[in-house]
């Protein structure tokens, strides 16, 4: 029996609600509905080679909770779901707040018909107990799919811009802005896509010293800013966490997070707000040490024990909103004999949290998804319009070939 991390344990510790702590993952296919037997055939591998599929958590009395192994029933966590002309996104999100099934491994995979021989998919969901975004990302892949020798699993790294090019030093992001989309937020989630040409992406973001992270996070805080400002709000600096994987940590959930924060000044032109926003990440990212990755799910911990980590929750003002971002390989990938359209990643909003965004760097694509609770599902499409075209703007900074 293994233990559970003190990261696993802080993901318990966060599931209150209103939405359960899960991830759900879309992956909509280039052909008809796979055959439901092949997937569980190549499900029941992944059982095999990965232990936490096929365990659930058994919680003692003043001892800390353990994975108990347990027999993997594939009809019941693999199943089939037609629903002819549905929009796969919307089918994703409502699975995003469907239970999952008490005393079984905490995960299912649904076989999406809809009735269309040129479109199909798959939708994935766990308990974010089971591991991140990444973890889960690696395993669909390696699952499901066939993965181009030699295609990389991360995205090329930054390129330095000249020392001369860079703004002073940025200070500490500090508390929240107040924002009317920083209030409590209620069960149910609204999603809209965006896909843009993440090669396209990651040139203009180069060409001023950036990475396709920092790209979502300029468009992202940009199109935050506008909303906040038609809410009503005082269009003040947004501050956003940033998961990150812990260094070294193949499969699991070990994860920290970081703290960015854009003033609206960087907001204006990404000709220069994307390096001065790219500055205060790489500060935020030596802000990092080793030794600080386990006190962040510690202190969800403390909060926990004491009673008042919902309150804490309902009532922070660290931050505005929550970036994440994962890369995938750069080819073309097929899942279960098709290829891979669309890879949307959907996640619970917590707190008072009202909306973010969740993304993949996959096939040449850039896929994220805008979520909103209830409180900002009318901005849902605007916000998915402005981080569209504030990804646009980046890739404009491309230098063009004569």
């Amino acid at each position: 029996m293994e233990r559970l991390s003190v990261y696993d344990r802080a993901e318990l510790a966060t599931d209150v609600g209103p939405n359960p702590r899960h991830i759900t993952v879309l992956l909509v296919l280039g052909g008809p509905v796979p055959d439901l037997a092949d997937v569980r055939r190549r499900m029941a591998r992944a059982v095999d080679s990965q232990p936490r599929l096929a365990a659930v958590v058994c919680r003692r009395r003043a001892r800390s909770p353990v994975w108990v192994p347990v027999a993997v029933d594939l009809e019941r966590h693999v199943t089939a779901l037609a629903a002819p002309g549905a929009d796969p996104l919307d089918l994703a999100a409502a699975d995003l707040a469907r239970r999952l099934p008490d005393r079984a491994p905490l995960w299912r995979l649904t076989v999406v018909d809809l009735g269309d021989d040129a479109r199909s998919a798959l939708v994935w969901t766990s308990h974010h107990l089971l591991g991140n975004g990444p973890s889960l990302l690696g395993l669909l892949l390696a699952t499901l799919g066939d993965v181009a020798g030699g295609s990389p699993w991360r995205s090329p790294g930054r390129v330095a811009p000249p020392v001369a090019a860079l703004p002073r030093p940025s200070t500490r992001p500090g508390r929240a802005a107040s924002s009317p989309l920083v209030r409590m937020a209620t069960g149910g989630v609204v999603a809209a896509s965006v896909q843009v040409d993440s090669a396209a992406v990651r040139a203009g973001a180069h060409a001023c010293g950036a990475t396709v992270n920092d790209a979502l996070l300029w468009a992202w805080s940009r199109a935050y800013h506008r909303a906040d400002v038609d809410r009503g709000g005082p269009g003040e600096h947004v501050v956003m966490s940033v998961p990150v994987t812990v260094p070294g940590r193949r499969f699991g959930n070990d994860v920290g997070a970081m703290r960015v924060a854009a003033p609206p000044d960087v907001l204006d032109d990404a000709a220069t707000g994307l390096p001065a926003l790219a500055l205060r990440t790489r500060a935020a990212k030596r802000r990092i040490r080793p030794w600080t990755w386990p006190l962040a799910p510690l202190g969800v911990l403390v909060l926990a024990r004491l009673g008042v980590l919902p309150t804490v929750l309902r009532r922070q003002r660290l931050i505005s909103t929550v970036v994440t971002h994962a890369p995938g390989p750069a080819g073309p990938v097929h899942l279960a004999g098709a290829r891979l359209l669309a890879a949307v990643p959907i996640v619970p909003l917590v707190g008072n949290v009202t909306t973010c965004v969740a993304a993949l760097s996959i096939a040449g694509r850039l896929d994220a998804a805008v979520l909103c609770s209830p409180e900002s599902a009318d901005l849902a499409p605007s916000l998915a319009d402005d981080l569209r075209d504030g990804l646009r703007q980046v890739a404009d900074l491309a230098p063009r070939l004569p």
